[in-house]
This record gives C-alpha cells, sequence and structure tokens, in this order.
C-alpha cells in the first residue's frame, strides 16, 4: 500500500523531487518504493533520466487505478471512525495563493476549530490556481477547494464565502507613482504596459477598457514582482498590497471605476459524495466566515 501512495504521490507532483517533501522521504528511498512496486507489476510504470519524468501507458492505468482504490480506502476510514466516533480519514485541502495574511479570510482558524476535536485526520494542503484546483477537485486530489472560481465545472457545488477587494497599483519607480492624485485620469493609463492574471484577465480589464497588456502571470506573487519593478501597472488584492503600500514600495491608484471584487467560493465535488470529514470541513470554514461575510 505504501508503494502505491508513493507512486500517486510521485505522478501528481511530476517526479521523485515534486514528491520528496510532500513524502518526507529521500529520492533513494523514493525510488526504492517505486522500484518494488515495479518488480512486484512486472512492467514499468514511469520512465526517468534527462529526458524528465514521464508516466508510461500502463503507468498511466495503474495510477488511475490506484486512485480509485486509495480514495476508497480513505471512504472507509472515515466511515469506520464515525463507528468509533472519532475524526479519522485524509483531509486534501487546496487554497489560491497569497491568502494567509487575509484577516477576511481565517482559514487558519477553521483548520484549529476543526482539530480541536478528537480526531486521527492527516492533513494535505495545497496551493495552486483556480484552474489546478477545480481539476484537482474533479480527480479528487482534493476535497475542497477555496478561491475565486470565474469557470464553473460539472459535479462541483461552489458555495459563496466571501468576496475580495482588488485594486489598481503601480511601483515606486512608475512614473505615475510621484503624479499628483488630481492630475491622473483613467484615460492616460491606457499606454502604460499592464501586467494581468489570465484566471482574472476578464474581470481586470473590464476595469480598463484600453489596457495596454504586455505581461501575464500565474500567481499573486509574480504580479506583486512586476508591480515593484516599476515597469507595469497591475490589478492585486487589498489586503495583499497592504504591506508594500506601507513601506512606499506601491501605490493606490484610486480612480471611480478601477476597483473590483472577487468572489470567493469553497467548493467540493458531488459525486463520488464527500466524505463526512470533508463536510464538516467545510461547515467549519464557513461558521469561521460568518462575522466576514460580504
Amino acid at each position: 500500500m505504501r508503494n502505491l501512495r508513493t507512486f500517486c504521490a510521485v505522478a501528481e507532483h511530476g517526479g521523485f523531487l515534486g514528491a520528496q517533501a510532500m513524502l518526507g522521504m529521500s529520492q533513494p528511498a523514493i525510488s526504492a518504493h517505486i522500484k518494488d512496486l515495479e518488480v512486484g507489476l512486472g512492467f514499468s510504470l514511469c520512465r526517468r533520466g534527462r529526458g524528465g519524468f514521464a508516466l508510461t501507458e500502463k503507468g498511466k492505468d495503474v495510477y488511475a487505478h490506484a486512485k480509485d482504490m486509495l480514495s476508497g480506502i480513505e471512504d472507509c476510514e472515515a466511515r469506520l471512525g464515525a463507528l468509533r466516533q472519532v475524526l479519522t480519514g485524509h483531509l486534501r485541502v487546496g487554497l489560491v495563493d497569497s491568502e494567509a495574511d487575509n484577516p477576511d479570510l481565517p482559514v487558519h482558524r477553521a483548520i484549529r476549530r476543526f482539530f480541536s476535536r478528537e480526531q486521527e485526520v492527516r492533513l494535505s494542503l495545497e496551493v495552486g490556481t483556480p484552474e489546478a484546483l477545480a481539476k484537482a477537485l474533479q480527480t479528487g486530489e482534493v476535497h475542497v477547494a477555496i478561491g475565486p472560481f470565474p469557470n464553473r465545472q460539472p459535479n462541483i457545488d461552489y458555495s459563496p464565502i466571501y468576496a475580495e477587494e482588488h485594486a489598481l497599483f503601480c511601483g515606486r519607480d512608475h512614473p505615475l507613482f510621484m503624479r499628483p492624485a488630481a492630475e491622473i485620469t483613467t484615460a492616460m493609463l491606457s499606454p502604460y504596459p499592464m501586467t494581468v492574471r489570465p484566471y482574472l484577465q476578464r474581470a481586470e480589464l473590464s476595469a480598463l477598457q484600453d489596457a495596454h497588456v504586455t505581461a501575464s502571470v500565474s500567481n499573486m506573487e509574480a504580479q506583486a514582482i512586476l508591480i515593484r519593478s516599476g515597469c507595469f501597472l497591475g490589478f492585486l488584492p487589498v489586503h495583499f498590497a497592504r504591506k508594500w503600500l506601507s513601506d512606499g514600495q506601491m501605490r493606490r491608484i484610486d480612480l471611480p471605476g478601477l476597483g473590483w471584487r472577487s468572489q470567493f467560493h469553497i467548493a467540493q465535488r458531488v459525486q463520488p459524495e464527500p466524505t463526512g470529514i470533508a463536510r464538516l470541513f467545510v461547515r467549519d470554514v464557513k461558521q469561521e466566515l460568518i462575522p466576514h461575510q460580504v
């Protein structure tokens, strides 16, 4: 069973190196588990070498079957735990990046509430883009995901929990940084290069119809780096930009119609039915967010 779990982790993280931190194992130990599994099955599961890591066709089939089997085992663990009146199983949660400092999205308090109960639960917390989290929900790689999901997927239940405020910012070395606020108009922003996040591009560009987009990023850390370079304008969540505003590295371009709000949801797969621990965690998140609802 451990060999199968190790193989699934390697497949999901694109190789031995990526799976190392999640498994808490050395690469030689991971390699030994994969080799033992291949010997037991009688065929190769993956190719590794200078060309990179890739699953063989049989490896892809084994991964799919193993995920189904491990999911069934986790469900069985949860049901047996319910009979013992102890929470058991593996809870896998996904979250969009750069939310650790968000006072209006206290996921850490929901985790504390969840683990205050008598439990024997293993927790995995993954950070990813909304697209990656939606895919992980569909495949069962995560049980619960929190973030903005502009593109709805079938078989996923979305519950609104919070709306995140976004604003336009420039860096200290940008030509607009020292410009008096009274002199800045929406029309004068168009010539300046702008960076966008593809998964929020529609919302960002609706605020600036003639935006000069010359860069794109996959996450907010990258967005902040480009803005701080002074070469780009870009939108960021207000809570995330606060630290750079306070030390004078960024300036908010505060014009009517530029700000917008990103609706966050807590999402889980409809079928197969979520485990009891997943449903309980969703309830804990919602209870922690009641005072923070928008």
